[in-house]
């Protein structure tokens, strides 16, 4: 019996630290900062990178985009996917986020500044 518990215990413990993972595993040894990527959206253009940040806001419709920043005063960086490929959960706010992807420019209404997104190919959410 107490072996039962021991291993009950030892489940739930797993499930509590699990991340929540969309498409590709993501290789989180050269992560490029939030920060970085705001300062020179354009250097980052049409390249592959891996970011960090806290989840600030998840669309709350189709679930296809979540905001991404390295802290409360910085602007905020998005990530977005087409409908359906990717359902982000609205739960995910306020924790922190991995994102490999491209950065592409996202497109903005006549006379507005050029602005910048991540299209991920994966995403993690740690719990």
């Amino acid at each position: 019996m107490k072996a039962l518990f021991s291993l009950a215990s030892l489940c739930f413990a797993a499930s509590l630290s699990a991340a929540t993972t969309f498409g590709e595993n993501l290789d989180k040894t050269a992560l490029t900062s939030v920060a970085s990527v705001l300062a020179s959206p354009a250097t980052y253009l049409d390249k592959e990178i891996t970011i960090e940040g806290t989840v600030t806001a998840v669309c709350t419709k189709m679930h296809c985009w979540m905001t991404l920043a390295s802290d409360e005063a910085e602007s905020r960086f998005r990530i977005k996917v087409k409908d359906g490929d990717m359902v982000f959960p609205l739960s995910a706010k306020g924790k922190t986020a991995y994102a490999k992807g491209i950065v592409k420019v996202w497109p903005q209404a006549e006379g507005k500044a050029e602005a910048y997104q991540l299209v991920p190919t994966g995403v993690e959410i740690a719990d």
